[in-house]
């Protein structure tokens, strides 16, 4: 039986909400035993966020899947010394509080260097940890907006992307960024602080406006559900909603009017090349949609990949998971939370030939879930835990304790 790729590797997930806690969630799926430290009574904000079931945030689950539980006041002195002597044991810390937070409680990364010289402490900010913008609070939407991104979506007015996009992009370059500093330290003995701002995230997924604007000083207009580089590329009208056609090569091109019967357009010199469709790109989707528009969406999908020319139907992300052929695809982790039962997540889309991944593993049910079992395990006695929970540095469920 193979081990996952992370097994063995300790961390300490001080973070909240999505950015940071979705690069703990992809770690621990690799295996990385983490535990999730939250403030006592409310827990991570994101415990307030819908959907729920018995009170329990499925929005929480979903990206804390995986980790142990521990609720610990961190502004009392009893809760800092906790903190420092997890960070002692652990490989790696992950937090995205806004810039200096920890370094106000005296916990920040130079102290945490102190107790543990080859720690690797990765965080998440809105705007960074140096420059004039560090100080300010930020959202995925804020950092979407500030960066441009916003700007190059949309027709007529900019429209926010559809989801948290910077939040998991940043998620995702801290998760690369740790397994690089991984990797160096197995090389160097040393480790090392991994920054991700949102913004620059952000920005990072604008980098073929970026690329024509320093070739012509102009940004592209908005083209909507269009490609601005290729035409026909895009959404079309169906006759039970929308399907995405998209031609990059001129032997699509010609595939696809012979395919939808507009093989006069082939010779049409509005259409000739390319170059030619984008500029008539408005005549060239009426021609096109006067087809479409009498066709479903799915045999619009099947006439056309049987032609050789990329296409889907547009479909909603139900009809996606009831799809046969993606439960195939290993997409969907069905999880059993306590209190909960059973719900449908998303997988780890990382596939490894020897190495599984585990997204089915639970979240702490509610704040300091394991507290007593990680105090436990730093070799605390049970009179110090008991000690601890009485005095409010460290909270757990009565219920709960063991």
């Amino acid at each position: 039986m193979y081990k996952r790729p992370l097994e063995g590797v300790k961390i300490l997930d001080l973070s909240q909400v999505l950015s940071a806690p979705f690069c703990g969630m992809l770690l621990a799926d690799m295996g990385a035993q983490i535990i999730k430290v939250e403030r006592p009574g409310g827990g991570d904000i994101s415990r307030a966020y819908g959907p729920y079931i018995n009170d329990i945030s499925l929005y929480f689950c979903q990206y804390n899947r995986g980790k142990k539980g521990l609720a610990v006041d961190m502004r009392s002195e009893a809760g800092k010394r906790v903190i420092m002597d997890l960070v002692a044991g652990s490989d790696i810390v992950i937090e995205n509080f806004k810039n200096g937070t920890l370094e106000k409680l005296g916990i920040g990364y130079e102290e945490m260097r102190k107790v543990n010289p080859k720690l690797i402490y990765g965080s998440i900010s809105g705007f960074g940890t140096y420059g004039p913008l560090s100080h300010l609070p930020c959202m995925d939407i804020i950092a979407a907006a500030r960066s441009g991104l916003v700007s190059q979506t949309g027709i007529d007015v900019p429209i926010k992307p559809g989801f948290s996009i910077c939040d998991t992009w940043a998620g995702l370059h801290l998760a690369r960024g740790l397994s690089m500093a991984l990797l160096n330290r197995q090389r160097t003995g040393e480790g090392m602080r991994v920054d991700v701002a949102m913004l620059d995230c952000a920005f990072y997924m604008c980098e073929t406006p970026v690329l024509a604007h320093s070739m012509t000083g102009n940004f592209e207009k908005r083209t909507g559900n269009h490609d601005p580089a290729f035409a026909p590329c895009g959404e079309f009208a169906a006759s039970d909603g929308n399907a995405v056609i998209a031609v990059t090569r001129e032997a699509e091109w010609h595939a696809l009017c012979e395919a939808l019967g507009l093989s006069r357009l082939i010779d049409d010199p509005r259409f000739r090349d390319n170059e030619s469709r984008l500029r008539d790109r408005d005549s060239l989707t009426a021609e096109i949609e006067g087809v479409t528009a009498s066709m479903g969406r799915h045999e619009i999908e099947e006439k056309l990949r049987g032609a050789g020319v990329p296409a889907a139907a547009v479909q909603t992300i139900a009809e996606f998971i009831n799809d046969p052929r993606t439960r195939e695809l290993d997409v969907v982790a069905e999880i059993d939370q306590p209190g909960v039962g059973g719900y449908t997540a998303v997988n780890t889309p990382i596939r490894f030939s020897k190495t599984p991944v585990n997204p089915s593993a639970e979240a702490p049910s509610f704040p300091g879930a394991h507290s007593v079992e990680v105090l436990a395990g730093l070799g605390y006695s049970r009179d110090k835990i008991d000690e601890l929970l009485k005095g409010g540095a460290v909270h757990q469920s009565a219920s709960e304790r063991v």
